[in-house]
């Protein structure tokens, strides 16, 4: 175990208490933690310190080198929310270049391929050598390669893996983007490779062909969740790195001595696009009670919203705002533990309008493949009930065929919009209009983002998926979600390490007595076995207290799900 755990996965003293929160509290309190963003956290660099101003002034200018070059490639990878989001930005910006479907200059990475776009897929941000396999068909062809590295706490071996092969490939330098400083780097062994993610980070930050990127914006507002503060930073850094680098290549941005002044600038916009989003905090706490109301009485959460393209897949004004919440969606289940169809995001067009210039259409694997808002109009709309809620993220083709159906169920409706318009009866969040052209958009996105983080954290919270600010439902699906629940039984219960490892093995192994072959099992047979084991944290948590068997356990659970109760009267 690391003798210092990393920022990332540190409670945050902010949020403490945010379990108890009213709805508004817990907006308020979100409010705070995204301001961390900003500010900076303790004695660390921030965003606008020079230290990071300067890497990203340097990063630019290599950006745009490649971006001139006929054969440079940018590759952006991550696993979970940091893959999704390198989705993200490389389809900005190849739209932003009008790149053809043929020659693509921002490719992205995910770990478990684009499944896990829509489904975490398990335990693939583990495997160094599938993450080089996929950099390696990335980069085929190129003789230019700028690599980004995203992995918000500095520890997914996927990532590891490319850095190594980024830092060793001729003509390529590597971007190790995370919001850990680089001594609390993961300094644990990965399964089959030579050595730890500290020792790949190291060498970043040595090496002539590689940088580090990792300003400190303080933990999250729910431990360990980076989907939030630290996905929120990832998007403003390669927007601001990669809208300076575009507009360099094509000789039309600052020179190198004015890049830092330009950068502050648009740092600067984001900031006051996130204090702008928080001037609704009313109306995000209905929104919040909302969707808590609506997980605890076993209802669903569904997102509805565009892509910027049509149902034939040809690209129309509008926005990409129903990515994001497509991807807050796919982010529940192993955040928190939480069923898959809990929170469902829908797109006009569906996969088509995933990939508009490609025939990648999932749908075939099954009904959490189906993310067209036909598929909702033939799977969900027919079973609507008064314990869903439908938000609408901008205007939405189609959509008054969902209100009328929601409303004959008694189903609760709420808008995001920021063009004026403000749809009758619905819960109405009104942001201001964006200025036009790609940046109004994007700093319309990161306010969407922000909602949408809030409304589904929020309800998680009052559905009781928290207890202080600690998930305590997660799914085990990787070996980073594996130290982090120790870390979360460890404190919680104020155990010491190997105690809280043998409740969690015990949860896992559905025994209280663990053979010698489950005790010393590597943590991939571990993760394999939770699978299929229901409410492992729960269950290790009451294990922990030496109060409870797993049968004991068991059936507390039965008794009351609401884990945060239980553990309170052992607490109190």
């Amino acid at each position: 175990m690391e003798s210092r755990r990393s920022i990332t996965e540190t409670p945050n003293p902010l949020s403490a208490d945010i379990d108890l929160a009213t709805p508004i509290g817990i907006v308020r309190i979100l409010r705070q933690a995204d301001a961390q963003i900003f500010g900076g956290y303790l004695d660390y660099p921030g965003l606008f310190d020079d230290e990071t101003l300067q890497t990203l002034s340097a990063l630019v200018q290599r950006a745009a080198s490649v971006i001139r070059n006929p054969r440079g490639r940018i590759i952006l990878s991550g696993a979970g929310t940091s893959g999704r989001l390198a989705m993200f930005i490389a389809r900005v910006f190849n739209e932003s270049l009008a790149c053809p479907p043929n020659n693509r200059k921002f490719l992205y990475l995910i770990a478990g391929g684009d499944a896990a776009l829509i489904q975490a897929q398990e335990g693939a941000e583990d495997d160094p050598h599938q993450g080089i396999a996929d950099l390696e068909s990335a980069a085929a062809g190129a003789d230019e390669v700028f690599f980004v590295g995203i992995t918000c706490g500095l520890s997914a071996p996927y990532i590891a893996g490319q850095m190594e092969a980024a830092m060793d490939r001729p003509g390529g330098f590597a971007v190790l983007l995370g919001f850990n400083p680089l001594e609390l780097s993961r300094n644990t062994p990965i399964e089959g490779w030579p050595g730890t993610f500290l020792d790949t980070a190291r060498r970043a930050a040595a090496a002539s062909n590689a940088a580090l990127l990792n300003p400190v914006i303080g933990p999250e507002p729910v431990t360990g969740s980076t989907r939030m503060k630290s996905g929120t930073a990832t998007k403003i850094l390669l927007e601001v790195l990669f809208t300076a680098a575009v507009r360099l290549a094509a000789d039309g941005g600052p020179s190198a001595a004015g890049l830092v002044p330009a950068l502050v600038e648009m740092l600067t916009a984001y900031e006051q696009a996130v204090r702008s989003l928080y001037l609704r905090a009313s109306g995000l706490g209905l929104l919040v009670e909302a969707g808590g109301l609506a997980l605890r009485a076993g209802g669903h959460i569904y997102y509805f919203g565009t892509a910027g393209v049509d149902e034939q897949g040809r690209r129309v004004d509008g926005t990409r705002t129903g990515l994001l919440g497509l991807i807050d969606a796919s982010e529940c289940p192993p955040t928190y533990g939480a069923d898959f169809e809990d929170v469902r995001g829908f797109l006009v067009g569906g996969w088509r309008a995933l990939f508009p210039d490609g025939d990648n259409d999932l749908s075939s694997r099954g009904g959490h493949y189906r993310i067209a808002l036909a598929d909702f109009a033939q799977d969900k709309l027919p079973r609507l009930t008064a314990n869903d809620l439908c938000v609408f993220l901008g205007p939405v083709p189609g959509a008054d065929v969902i209100r009328e159906a929601a409303g004959r169920a008694g189903s609760r409706l709420a808008s995001i919009v920021w063009d004026g318009s403000r749809p009758e009866g619905d819960m109405v969040i009104a942001l201001d209009p964006p200025a036009a052209g790609p940046r109004g958009q994007a700093l319309l996105e990161v306010q969407v983002k922000l909602a949408a983080n809030a409304l589904t954290t929020g309800a998680h919270i009052i559905a009781g998926k928290v207890f202080g600010n600690r998930m305590i439902d997660l799914r085990i699906s990787n070996n980073k979600l594996f130290h982090r629940t120790v870390g979360i039984i460890a404190d919680l219960m104020k155990v010491s390490h190997e105690e809280a490892v043998q409740a969690l093995l015990r949860a896992v192994f559905e025994t209280d007595n663990l053979t010698e072959a489950q005790r010393e099992a590597p943590i991939s047979v571990c993760i394999e076995h939770a699978k299929s084991v229901q409410k492992v944290v729960p269950k290790a948590l009451l294990m922990a207290t030496g109060k409870y068997s797993f049968a004991q356990a068991e059936a507390a659970l039965r008794r009351n799900p609401i884990v945060r109760s239980l553990l309170a009267e052992h607490l109190a």
